[in-house]
């Protein structure tokens, strides 16, 4: 009772942790969801897919949300908000399975405190949920496989449904539970009642999708990256690592971490291994998928494993300080904790700073200058903050300047070298200053770049 008061109390900061400043600035990919989608009536949005972009479960929260609480920042990433403190919860319940009480509300409480967590909680889009679902997914799964209830099996195939109705890369969690699955099945059998309710998860699946299939069906082209750097798992490998660092306050903290993570992953292999499994086949077939598709390799595609990570590293602080003495164990989770509520000074803020950026570019041209953007900033100041004219080569660029300032807005410099390279050269070569207007999203900094005129 003393531990489901203290998780009520734990969630109660969580969700205002959450909450604080949920109103900043939004990022590109929030943009692109709410130009795409928030426009249209609730029964359309169901149907239209156009890009990956779309994560439809939430979608239609967020137009719900927007339709209820009027049209702010703070309402279209509500949702977002409220599924973060529900995968808290659902981290809990999942760890009350395979770990002590004790572990359980330590890794419930790393969650809460966590930047990353705090950071997907407050992004617009279907991450949080994902987390969510694939909790009580493998919650579920476990369930089933120990007790073969077809209340357990149902669940899972609801909560397998969803997962994949709010994020696309929760199939790649359904793949890791049928080899799970399949593994049990060798060792006991019943192939028929188990392969029987993973078609149940895909019809449910499939029933979800079909106002949108001739969408989707015309979408599947797929995105190839346009930053070859983007598709390394080296790349995505370090990205994690910086991620880490930040999140844990430091490199010699982080090194720490990993000693403490290796084990936790030793001690699970022992004891549950399909914590174990649970952690690694979703990412070994997401990256696997995700290569040979050329696509991006972004950290955030694996955010489905961050609850099972948060078991493993609350593990290795467990037995980590159990060796010293038992009674380390609990200041020992504490501080784990607390280490990783200091990053949380780095989480608020806008998360491109659009808005900021615009307002000075247009203070700084007054009545006479020229305020323009460039690539990826041209979506955003043509769609969501109208105003600045594009610019696409540097003899555009040139003819702006004739006899005028300008003041040029760009973002996510890799992408704009990338598929502009030679206004991206004019643009970084020519300008006489440049205003830096930073967000929390990595290379999500804004610039205001000032030409002088041209005679």
């Amino acid at each position: 009772m003393k531990q489901r008061v203290a998780l009520l109390a734990l969630l109660a900061v969580a969700l205002a942790v959450r909450l604080y400043r949920l109103n900043d600035g939004l990022w590109i990919d929030e943009i692109g969801t709410w130009v795409r989608f928030m426009g249209l009536p609730l029964w359309k949005i169901p149907t239209v897919y156009g890009s990956e972009n779309q994560h439809f479960l939430y979608s239609l929260l967020a137009r719900l949300s927007l339709m209820v609480f009027g049209e702010s920042n703070w309402a279209f990433r509500l949702p977002a908000a409220l599924f973060g403190v529900a995968s808290i919860w659902a981290t809990w319940w999942m760890a009350r399975l395979v770990a002590s009480p004790r572990e359980a509300f330590a890794a419930a409480s790393l969650l809460t405190f966590s930047y990353h967590h705090v950071w997907f909680s407050q992004n617009a889009r279907g991450y949080s949920g994902l987390l969510f679902w694939t909790m009580l997914a493998s919650g579920f799964l476990i369930r089933a496989l120990e007790s073969h209830s077809r209340r357990d099996w149902f669940l899972w195939a609801v909560c397998a449904a969803l997962g994949v109705y709010t994020h696309a890369t929760m199939a790649f969690v359904l793949l890791a539970h049928a080899a799970i699955a399949c593994v049990w099945c060798v060792r006991r059998g019943r192939w028929m009642s188990i392969a029987g309710w993973f078609a149940i998860g895909a019809a449910i699946t499939l029933l979800l999708h079909a106002p949108a299939l001739p969408a989707i069906r015309m979408g599947l082209k797929g995105t190839v990256s346009v930053v070859n750097e983007w598709k390394s798992p080296l790349w995505t490998l370090a990205e994690i690592a910086r991620g880490l660092m930040l999140n844990f306050a430091g490199a010699a903290v982080a090194v720490v971490g990993l000693a403490v993570f290796l084990t936790g992953l030793v001690s699970y292999l022992r004891s549950r291994p399909i914590v174990v499994a649970l952690l690694l086949l979703p990412a070994v077939a997401g990256a696997s998928i995700v290569l040979a598709l050329g696509h991006h390799l972004w950290p955030r595609f694996f955010y489905f494993c961050f609850g099972f990570a948060a078991l493993v590293a609350v593990r290795g602080v467990d037995r980590l300080a159990a060796r010293v003495s038992p009674r380390l164990v609990t200041p020992a989770l504490a501080a784990m904790v607390l280490v990783s509520a200091l990053s949380l000074r780095n989480v608020y803020g806008p998360k491109q700073d659009y808005v900021g950026a615009l307002h000075y570019a247009r203070s700084q041209a007054g009545e006479s200058g020229v305020v323009a953007s460039a690539d990826l900033a041209s979506y955003i100041y043509t769609h969501f903050l109208p105003g600045p004219r594009t610019l696409r080569t540097p003899s555009d660029l040139t003819a702006a300047r004739r006899g005028q300032h300008v003041y040029l807005l760009y973002t996510l410099t890799p992408v704009f070298q990338a598929q502009l390279p030679d206004l991206y050269a004019a643009a970084t070569s020519q300008a006489s200053a440049v205003k830096r207007f930073p967000g929390t999203l990595k290379d999500g900094t804004v610039y205001v770049a000032e030409f002088a005129p041209l005679p």
